[in-house]
């Protein structure tokens, strides 16, 4: 196994990629909130496949590199983990309608794929999960640090009061309030 560093271009290139990408989720995080309904269909999806995109960037970048250092196809497939790769242009499968149809509270699948029903009972489960007024912290404290980044970037740390739940929101302000905004380099 190779053990020298990623060359510093490319890790910059990397850097730049997932930062897009956080941005992007954090886009639909925003138009997942009730003051966002006559938009969210069509921005979560526009900002889900941005993120999605980017991070394709991402990969294939690093891929590239690979490759050009002498990794063999094999190993490379793997490590792409290409099999369970899916193309948006076919549109949602079985696997996710039977989700969806757990998420709210459809009827129980009549489909031999496993995966499909193994999709009904997740969806079920976080249909279940929504019910509770409990939060996952990890969750919790992921969307206040994508929020809280994002207000901080904007100088709007005062909206996050407007859109967001009062615990997502306090949290949020307290990673914004913790960040200094980034200042250009001088030489």
């Amino acid at each position: 196994m190779e053990s020298t560093p990623m060359p510093e271009p490319l890790r910059r290139a990397i850097h730049q990629l997932v930062s897009e990408a956080v941005q992007h989720c954090q886009g639909v995080l925003r138009y997942t909130e009730p003051d966002q309904a006559p938009t969210w269909k069509g921005m979560t999806l526009y900002r889900a496949t941005d993120a999605a995109d980017t991070m394709n960037m991402a990969a294939m970048l690093i891929a590239a590199y690979c490759q050009h250092t002498g990794m063999g196809p094999d190993t490379l497939w793997n490590y792409m983990q290409v099999e369970q790769q899916q193309s948006r242009a076919s549109g949602p499968r079985d696997a996710e309608r039977q989700e969806l149809a757990g998420l709210l509270g459809g009827p129980a699948p009549d489909v031999s794929d496993p995966e499909a029903r193994l999709r009904f009972v997740w969806g079920r489960r976080h249909a279940d999960d929504a019910l509770r007024p409990e939060v996952d912290p990890q969750v919790l404290f992921t969307e206040a640090c994508l929020h809280g980044l994002r207000a901080r970037l904007c100088d709007d740390v005062d909206a996050l009061d407007s859109y967001l739940p009062p615990q997502v929101a306090a949290t949020a302000r307290k990673v914004a309030d913790a960040l200094e905004v980034p200042q250009p380099a001088t030489t």
